[in-house]
């Protein structure tokens, strides 16, 4: 495989699935030193896994604190920018990859041209013909958005490629014209809707996405996000307000905030239904953070 890809994985304490993840890439022919692993300051034997596992051919960039997803993808970007990379693809750990996934993207680049952030169709490791992401569409007028194919199964007869609003981080590939363009990941976001703020000013700047279905990877939903649910949950529903509040227009947020505190409601009832009232209190303080706390911007 020549420069035109590099591959960058952000690890933070799941050694076994980051071992896994890169293995999948390497039988599909990606060279170890092109697959870009940021350690997240890991504390279970990830990078001594890793070294030892791949003979120290592996690119491994140790941080020494937890700079979160945005800024560890950021620093593993840079880096294979630096490298002479024309494409960039971010995926995470807890993922594996087809056989021919690296043979797929490379024919969608060259052959469809006009997408600068392709992503491979994604499936649920444990139902592995089930979609779990196919990209997002808008709904007009509004900031929400459209799944169409979440939870279904693959009809097999899905076009090579499917344009799309926004991709998900799990599996995005960029190509370096974008980085030049708009630059990085916004770091503040430290995990989750990064890479929505990403796709936004992508496309704002005037750059297409799209999904190729026949590059497959398979998710196991979530793994470090269960390693700290207080934190997950603030995160995922404070940094999608600082979507709606950055990007809406002024007749949008009133709806946007309606939308949002719905969504509280909802997710507040399954967790007391669930006996996981411990999380109520992160939902309610990243509601709250999201709507009124000022937005500290860290694009890079």
């Amino acid at each position: 495989m020549s420069n035109w890809l590099y591959i960058v994985i952000v690890n933070w304490n799941l050694r076994e699935d980051t071992l896994a993840c890169v293995n999948s890439l390497i039988e599909a022919g990606a060279k170890p030193d092109h697959i870009v692993v940021v350690d997240n300051a890991s504390t279970d034997g990830s990078v001594e896994a890793l070294k030892q596992t791949f003979n120290s051919e592996l690119t491994i960039i140790e941080s020494n604190h937890n700079l979160g997803f945005a800024a560890g993808s950021n620093l593993g970007a840079k880096f294979a920018i630096d490298q002479g990379a024309v494409w960039v693809l971010f995926l995470n750990n807890d993922t594996v990859v087809a056989s021919n996934l690296l043979v797929e993207l490379e024919a969608i680049t060259q052959n469809y041209t006009n997408f600068s952030i392709i992503a491979p169709i994604i499936y649920y490791y444990d139902q592995p013909d089930i979609i779990w992401h196919l990209g997002d569409r808008l709904v007009p007028g509004t900031f929400t958005t459209i799944n169409r194919f979440r939870g279904k199964k693959d009809p097999g007869n899905l076009p090579n490629v499917v344009p799309v609003d926004f991709v998900t981080g799990c599996g995005m590939m960029v190509r370096k014209d974008v980085f030049d363009r708009i630059g990085f990941f916004d770091s503040s976001f430290f995990m989750y809707a990064e890479e929505i703020d990403y796709c936004w000013r992508a496309r704002q700047a005037g750059f297409h996405l799209a999904y190729a279905t026949q590059a497959k990877i398979w998710h196991r939903i979530s793994t470090s996000a269960s390693k700290d649910q207080n934190k997950s949950r603030y995160l995922r529903i404070r940094n999608q307000i600082y979507f709606y509040r950055r990007y809406a227009s002024a007749h949008q947020v009133p709806l946007m905030f309606i939308f949002t505190l719905m969504r509280f409601f909802r997710l507040a009832f399954n967790d007391i239904i669930k006996r996981q009232t411990y999380l109520v209190g992160p939902l309610a303080h990243g509601w709250f953070d999201g709507w009124f706390k000022i937005i500290k911007d860290k694009v890079e």
